[in-house]
Order: C-alpha cells, then structure tokens, then sequence
C-alpha cells in the first residue's frame, strides 16, 4: 500500500540545522539522481570538500526511518531531508512497508570482508578496488557509478548494447564445431553484458535491451536443459542471474505494470522450454498480486 509523506511536518521534526543543510544540498543541484530502493528512496549526496554519503529514507514498520553514512546516522539529517524532498518533487511511490538496506540479509563472509576493508588504509584501498576494476568491466562500471560518472544511456549505446547480445546468442551456436561449452559461455556473456547495463542510470530502453538478453539465454537454454546430466546448474544460475537484473531494474524503472505484465506473458509465452523471467512473484512489488497470480494461472 502507498502511502503519502507530509515534507512539511517532516522539516518540522528535523530542526533549523538539518532544513538549512537539506536547502544548501538542493540549491547546488543535489541528490543528482534517486533510486527506488525497497520500497522507498536511495541516493547519494555530494559536497564540495566533504566525503559522498549514502542517504536512504523510507516508511518502516516503526514510522518514518533514514539511515545515512554521515556522523548523524539514523537521525533525520540534511542528506534525509534533501533526498525526501527531492523524491516527493519527482513523484516517487511510499511503501508502507519499506525494507532499509540495514535490514537486508547480508552474507556473513561478505560482512566479515567488509569488515576488513575497513582497516586498510583509504589509498591501498582505492588501489586494490582499482586493480581489480581495470579486469572487471562490471566493477569497473560500479565504481563508476557509486562516483556518480555514468550517464543515462544514449539511443547509440542501447543500440551497440542490443547488437552485442544479438552477437553473443549467434556466435554461441554458429558453425559447425560449436559445442554445449559455448552455450554455457555465451550465457555468461550475456549476463555479464546485463550487469554492465544495470549499473547505468535505470530507464525503459535499458529494461526493453535486459529483455532482449532474457529472450536470447530463452533460446539457449533449451541446449543445456537436454544435457542436464552434465549441465544441472548452469541454465538455472545464469537464469536466474538474468531475472535478479531484469527484477532490479523493474523496480528503479517503476514501468506501467499492465505493459510490463504483457511483456513478461509473451517473453513466458514463446520461450521453447522454460523462460528465466517465468518466476511471477519475483515481481510482486511491481506488478501487484492480481497480475502476479495472472501471469502464474497462464502456466495451467
């Protein structure tokens, strides 16, 4: 259920300071941009000679929550007020029940990881994230984007984007010599090509080019289903791979969810043996139930 947020009585509570601050970050253009994240809003705030913080507000089951990186925390801070302000500008949709990132389940190595970055030092640090992401294209473009250095995609990249995956699926079964390896291969090309995409500012060119990759591991799959002795896993991890970003984006995107639900029917529809995307309740938050249970019943 979508709930509303009154800004007014939120600046209220937050004092003269916080409003002051929240003023100063939305007259310098900040947040530049804000994401949809769990049901309510995601951003980051920069600030000439301070640290980037991550902001998130939403609506708990304890009321009106943030959390943000600054030294205030879960305080209701100028970075909580700017990004609530901005996203009530842009006309985002409250959830009355909102997950704060805090609350989602982290694996506990990646924790304990997390946990020892911590005690590096800021410059070896940077050079370790650094040589990693010169040989990773997926973290090379996250690094990117937690800097706020990756712009929308234009209409030429959509298209290169769309030609790759097209290459991709045709090279993976080209030929005379091609064998199930490749098939594995291709599809993990593709998702790589998928998270490369996600990392971008969401839009429904992005959204249509992840679809155009689902159809095309659709296709593929079908090869590694009838060699399931030796392929048990794959179609399913690079499926589901494929459906996490598709899901992902769906809820930064927000897409008109009777156009989304055709789209996912005939993607489901038409696949040869099963889709990635036939997972209905995978897109519960934008669908809603009653298309959810629409999309399951078509299976019957």
């Amino acid at each position: 259920m979508a709930v509303r947020i009154d800004i007014e009585a939120l600046r209220d509570a937050a004092g003269f300071v916080a409003c002051e601050a929240a003023d100063k970050f939305q007259a310098a253009g900040q947040p530049v941009e804000i994401m949809a994240l769990g049901g309510g809003a995601s951003c980051v705030i920069r600030e000439a000679g301070q640290p980037p913080y991550e902001v998130w507000v939403g609506v708990t089951a304890d009321g009106f929550t943030t959390e943000c990186d600054c030294p205030a925390g879960a305080d209701l801070c100028g970075h909580a007020v700017a990004l609530t302000a901005a996203a009530l500008a842009d006309g985002l949709t409250w959830s009355s029940a909102a997950t704060p990132p805090s609350a989602v389940e982290i694996d506990p190595r990646l924790a304990g990881l997390a946990e020892l970055a911590r005690s590096i030092p800021a410059r070896r640090l940077a050079l370790l994230v650094a040589e990693w992401a010169a040989t990773d294209r997926v973290l090379e473009n996250r690094l990117l984007a937690y800097t706020g250095r990756l712009s929308t995609l234009t209409a030429a990249e959509l298209d290169d984007a769309r030609r790759t995956i097209d290459n991709i699926a045709h090279e993976a079964t080209s030929g005379d010599r091609w064998d199930l390896h490749d098939v594995e291969k291709a599809g993990r090309a593709l998702v790589e090509e998928v998270r490369v995409l996600a990392e971008r500012p969401a839009t429904e060119g992005t959204l249509l080019v992840v679809e155009r990759a689902a159809r095309a591991w659709d296709g593929l799959a079908g090869y590694l289903y009838d060699a399931w002795e030796t392929y048990e896993d794959e179609p399913g991890e690079i499926g589901g791979a494929l459906r996490a970003a598709h899901v992902q984006l769906c809820e930064q995107v927000q897409p008109d969810p009777d156009e989304l639900a055709a789209r996912l029917a005939e993607i489901i529809g038409s696949a040869e043996v099963d889709s990635c995307l036939d997972e209905p309740w995978d897109y519960l938050g934008v669908l809603g139930r009653d298309r959810v249970k629409t999309l399951r019943n078509r299976r019957w």
